[in-house]
């Protein structure tokens, strides 16, 4: 994600020095939010040298117009864990990307993972195998027997599903024929049980997603924040 220069001499090892906290946050995928919480565009951080930084829209889309020197929050979406909250501010836009500086951590905002509400249709069954060097989900990897399942709620790291069958805690599943926000192609995910419940005849499950390609949480990532936007009214 980020680019140095590399001499082309070899050079005696040498300890790399640990990444910065920004650096750690910006392998993921970030928010840009205004500072009243109004969901901007999803993007990534590129070419940072310690003050300043670009953000590119995470999918083929141009870069927002902006009023230079306005601050913005940026929310990275760091899978399992709290999720850390930067400001920075506006110094130069172009159709491709936003130039930032005057990083500061706000130490007093960490969000937990979000998630979304929904109420959606979709298929579960038996995963038989996972896939290799970051290849999608395909049929060739799951059962051909399926249960129809509710989707209760969704975020980066997971969901919650509504189904007849009971399924056991670690089972590893694959949920498929997902579409969340007027997904061109339905999500295939791999999936790993992570507690179940039951009442009302039916059994609640909450699941981790396992061993996503970036490809698909890219998409993950970008229906989620069109999802949020959604739900505040916002599309």
């Amino acid at each position: 994600m980020f680019h140095f220069f590399k001499k082309s001499v070899p050079q005696p090892e040498e300890e790399q020095e640990p990444l910065s906290e920004f650096e750690q946050a910006a392998q993921y995928h970030c928010e840009v939010r205004g500072i009243d919480d109004r969901p901007v565009f999803l993007a990534d951080v590129k070419d940072f040298d310690g003050d300043s930084f670009r953000l590119f829209p995470t999918l083929d889309a141009d870069a927002p117009s902006v009023i230079y020197n306005s601050h913005y929050k940026l929310v990275f979406r760091t899978p399992h864990q709290p999720i850390p909250v930067w400001t920075g501010r506006v110094r130069g836009s172009t159709y491709k990307f936003w130039k930032m500086d005057e990083l500061t951590r706000l130490k007093d905002e960490q969000r937990a993972s979000f998630r979304q509400r929904v109420s959606l249709s979709a298929v579960v069954r038996n995963l038989l195998g996972l896939p290799e060097n970051g290849e999608t989900l395909t049929a060739a990897y799951y059962s051909r027997d399926y249960d129809q399942c509710e989707i209760l709620d969704v975020g980066m790291g997971g969901l919650q599903l509504r189904s007849s069958h009971s399924f056991r805690m670690n089972d590893l599943l694959a949920v498929t024929g997902l579409r969340l926000y007027h997904d061109p192609q339905p999500f295939s995910l791999p999936l790993q049980v992570r507690w179940v419940s039951a009442g009302d005849g039916a059994y609640r499950c909450g699941c981790a997603f396992h061993s996503v390609p970036e490809q698909e949480e890219r998409r993950l990532c970008a229906a989620m924040f069109s999802l949020q936007r959604a739900s505040m009214g916002r599309v």
